[in-house]
Parts: structure tokens; C-alpha cells; sequence
């Protein structure tokens, strides 16, 4: 009879303690959804405070209004919840934003209503998602990978074929990738050094691309660099595809960089090369890296990432071209035979995320038991 009651009051706290990890990762994703309609609203406070700086008050008004429209009936709930007098504030706040920032406002006025727009959301924040969880490191850059994400679509609504079609949606990309940057600025020095300078060096390709009006499939090749990037930084599990497939990847685009320069098409050759570098060979290097191969990552990264897109840049010799095509394709061998040494390490980078996974599991319970201010 004991062994039966103690079984049973196991179950039981199993039971509970999944129950509170449900409530607990529901709990943060709310806040992340929150803190999330936040960080775009302060990306439409910096394209109005910046189309008010180019006297275009018709486009500024376009983004006053954007947080009350778009994004505030999202925050509504988590506000009324936590105090429905602040919420109202918000909403009052917002919605006269427009008026107190219109053409017939000063500049100076207009801004003092924006820096107080931006305090009562600042407020909000703390408010519903906590002092403590604003300041989380991982939980920044999961504010970082959304903001870059949704870019990505805004950019793709307000861009065709080198055109700005559509101003308000690019400068809606623009605010977002704008803010990305601000939270990373703020966090960089907690990132390990290695990410933090090449997502540095991302952003500056990013805003190239974005100066160009390069194609929609070429800004989400650079903004979703940077969110891999964030994600390897704080030991997310990259996507599961089978390493040598990446390998092929690569071999397939630098040949075409060689046909596409060979045509002349010296934007597709870079868009291609960007991509072998970017999208297929950054999730071979950390594996390359625990496998004792980090002198091959430096010098790939080098060929690929730098050099090749020099040279392309520069209009360099085709001879030139294929000679340092040829050379990364060489190494690619040598990246091909240590691939199927991965396993191992792909079981120790599991293992890592798991203990990473309980790690934030206990700290939101934790969360879940402070008092809601």
C-alpha cells in the first residue's frame, strides 16, 4: 500500500511540475510578445523623429499613427490586466501622438511629446514584462530576431525591382532593423567576441543592401545572417539539416558565381556568393571549430565571406574570380572529410541546449512567482 501511495504522489508531482513549465514558458512568451509590440513601437517613434528632420509630415503622421493602429490593441490585454488606469494612459497617449506631432507643432514640441511617448512606454515595460527579464540578455536578442524578422517582410511590401514602391513599409523595415541595432549595442559585451564582431559586421552589409534597394531575397539573406548568428551566440540549436547538404550547397552556388560574373551579372554572383557564405557555410562552423579545425574556419571565412566578395565588388579579372573559387572549393574538400565526424559533437551540442533549457525552465518559475506590480 506505501509503494502504490508513494507512486501515486509522484505522479502527482510530475503532473504539477509540467503543469508549472507549461504555465511558465506560456508566461514568457507572453512577455516576449509584449516586450515585442513595444521594441516596433520605438522603431515608429524613430521614423517619425526622422521624416519630422526631412519636413515630411504627411509620412511622419503615417508612423504616429502606426502603434495605436497596428500594434496597441495587441498590447490591450497584458495593460488592462496589469493596471487599467496606466492602460488608458497609453492609449491617450498614443492616439494624440499624431496630433502633437503634426505639421503645425514646433519641431522642439514635437519631440517633447515623443520623448514622452517613449517614457510611458518604458514604463509599460516594466510594468508587464519586469525590471529583471528587460535586462535578460537572451531574452534582448529574442526581442533582436523578431524585430529583424518582421523587417524582412516590411522591406519585401515597400521594395521592388531596386524601386521604393512602397516608403512607409520600407522605412517600417528600416525603424525595425534600427532598433535591432540599439538593443544590440546594449548587450554586445555579454555576446562572446567572436558573434558580436560579426554581427557587427553583418549590420553594416545589411544597411549596404538596404542603401542599394538590393532585391527582398538579399536583405533576408543579411538579416537572417544576424539572427543565426544571435542564435549561436546564446546556444540555440541551429536547424537540423544534414551537414553535407550544406557542403553541397556551397559547391553549387560558388559554381554559379563563376557563370553569373562570366555573364556579366555581377549583382547575382555576389547575392550567390553571400549565400554560400551566409546561409550554408555559417552552420558549419561551429562544428568545424570543436573538431580542432578553427585555423580552416579562419580561412574560409577570409576566401568566402571577404575576399571573394571584394572581388566582386571591384570588378576584379574573371581569371581572378575562378582562381579563388577554384581555391575555396579545395578547402570545401577538406571541410567534406571532417563533416561525417559531427555526430559526436552534434550529441555534446544537444546535451548543452538541454542543461540550457532546464537553466531557463527554473528561471521562469521563478518569474512566475513575483508579484505583478
Amino acid at each position: 500500500m506505501i509503494k502504490y501511495t508513494a507512486m501515486i504522489l509522484a505522479m502527482i508531482l510530475l503532473v504539477s511540475l509540467s503543469s508549472q513549465y507549461v504555465l511558465a514558458e506560456s508566461d514568457y512568451d507572453d512577455k516576449l510578445s509584449f516586450a515585442g509590440y513595444l521594441e516596433e513601437t520605438l522603431g515608429h517613434f524613430w521614423a517619425v523623429e526622422q521624416n519630422l528632420d526631412d519636413n515630411n509630415a504627411k509620412l511622419a503622421l503615417v508612423h504616429a499613427s502606426h502603434p495605436i493602429a497596428e500594434l496597441y490593441s495587441s498590447m490591450k490585454p497584458e495593460l488592462k490586466t496589469a493596471n487599467p488606469e496606466f492602460d488608458a494612459k497609453v492609449q491617450k497617449t498614443l492616439m494624440e501622438l499624431g496630433k502633437k506631432t503634426g505639421s503645425d507643432v514646433t519641431r522642439q514640441d514635437a519631440q517633447t511629446a515623443i520623448d514622452e511617448a517613449k517614457e510611458i512606454i518604458q514604463e509599460a515595460r516594466i510594468l508587464v514584462v519586469g525590471e529583471e527579464l528587460s535586462q535578460d540578455t537572451t531574452f534582448k536578442v529574442k526581442l533582436m530576431q523578431g524585430l529583424l524578422k518582421t523587417s524582412i517582410g516590411e522591406y519585401a511590401e515597400g521594395v521592388q525591382n531596386g524601386q521604393i514602391e512602397l516608403m512607409a513599409e520600407f522605412q517600417d523595415g528600416s525603424a525595425f532593423v534600427w532598433r535591432s541595432q540599439q538593443i544590440f549595442d546594449e548587450i554586445k559585451s555579454d555576446l562572446p567576441e567572436d558573434e558580436s564582431k560579426e554581427i557587427e559586421e553583418f549590420y553594416s552589409d545589411l544597411w549596404n543592401a538596404y542603401d542599394k534597394r538590393s532585391s527582398p531575397e538579399e536583405i533576408a539573406t543579411f538579416a537572417h545572417s544576424i539572427i543565426n548568428k544571435l542564435g549561436v551566440a546564446i546556444g540555440e540549436e541551429t536547424k537540423e539539416t544534414d551537414f553535407l547538404t550544406y557542403v553541397e550547397n556551397i559547391r553549387d552556388l560558388l559554381n554559379q558565381v563563376k557563370e553569373k560574373y562570366a555573364e556579366g551579372d555581377k549583382d547575382t554572383a555576389m547575392s550567390l556568393a553571400t549565400k554560400a557564405y551566409l546561409d550554408n557555410f555559417e552552420y558549419l562552423e561551429s562544428p568545424l571549430k570543436e573538431s580542432g579545425q578553427k585555423e580552416l574556419v579562419n580561412d574560409m571565412e577570409t576566401m568566402m565571406r571577404i575576399e571573394l566578395r571584394d572581388m566582386i565588388k571591384n570588378d576584379a579579372p574573371m581569371s581572378e574570380i575562378n582562381q579563388q573559387v577554384d581555391d575555396i572549393l579545395t578547402k570545401m574538400d577538406v571541410v567534406a572529410k571532417v563533416v561525417p565526424e559531427f555526430g559526436t559533437i552534434a550529441v555534446l551540442i544537444l546535451v548543452v541546449g538541454i542543461i540550457s533549457t532546464m537553466i531557463l525552465v527554473s528561471k521562469n518559475k521563478q518569474l512566475t512567482l513575483l508579484p505583478r506590480i
